[in-house]
């Protein structure tokens, strides 16, 4: 019987892996956050403007109150939310949640509120003017749209 000997590794060098050796690759975290960071804010300014432009959408809405048209408040909150969460602007993104919360609520129990939308859509309006900012300002709105938001889950 006789003795196997294990397999002979033979390493091969192609073009690829000497040209990979030989150049440093790679960016450090802190490198590639901060040219995230950067790519993000070059993106903040027009993504305030589509929010702008939504929420000026849902207050025409709201002037019009026209029967069949309440799914759309839904679907501009939605929109809302996803670009809020993608700058993450704190006040706004709450804000527009409760937006598709009492919306969603309201749908499903067939008993809407033109006036409710109508805070909510002034609320994000003021939010925005004032830069999205965590403030104390934006604090009392966003207590206001709870208090709002609970007058709607009781009703």
């Amino acid at each position: 019987m006789s003795a196997s000997r294990p397999p002979k590794m033979v390493r091969v060098r192609s073009s690829l892996s000497r040209q990979m050796a030989s150049t440093e690759g790679g960016r450090t975290v802190g490198e590639a956050e901060r040219m995230a960071n950067t790519a993000l804010a070059a993106q903040r300014d027009q993504a305030l403007r589509t929010l702008a432009a939504t929420v000026q959408r849902l207050d025409a809405l709201c002037a019009a109150g026209a029967p069949g048209t309440e799914p759309q408040v839904y679907a501009l909150g939605t929109a809302l939310l996803d670009i809020a969460g993608f700058i993450d602007i704190g006040p706004f993104y709450e804000a527009a949640y409760s937006l598709c919360d009492i919306s969603d609520r309201m749908t499903e129990r067939g008993a809407w509120s033109w006036p409710a939308v109508a805070v909510h859509a002034r609320a994000l309006t003021l939010i925005l003017a004032e830069g999205c900012r965590v403030s104390e300002a934006s604090a009392q709105l966003l207590a206001g749209l709870r208090a709002v938001s609970a007058h709607v889950a009781e009703s």
